[in-house]
């Protein structure tokens, strides 16, 4: 359902591909309860922002895990953000 927030989730978008959105994805459903992954992407500087849900209180897990598939898989920037996309950069 597209707007909805996850309750007690905390909104991430992960920049990446459409393939390795797939594999983030597998990984993170290894973590019970850590995030979830969603299809549906913004546009930011040239590259899809995917949005995934972090369990409000496993954000530090949840950066630690997207740091270890950063030296493993095309993924770029991990942002905080709204449900309408990336907070702006300070």
């Amino acid at each position: 359902m597209a707007g909805r927030r996850f309750c007690g989730a905390v909104p991430y978008w992960v920049a990446t591909t459409e393939e390795e959105i797939h594999f983030v994805d597998a990984i993170l459903s290894a973590y019970d309860g850590l995030a979830t992954v969603r299809r549906e992407f913004k546009l930011k500087d040239g590259s899809a922002m995917y949005k995934v849900y972090v369990t409000e209180g496993m954000e530090d897990e949840f950066l630690e895990v997207m740091g270890r598939l950063q030296t493993r898989a095309r993924i770029g920037a991990v942002l905080r953000g709204g449900e309408d996309g990336p907070a702006p950069a300070a």
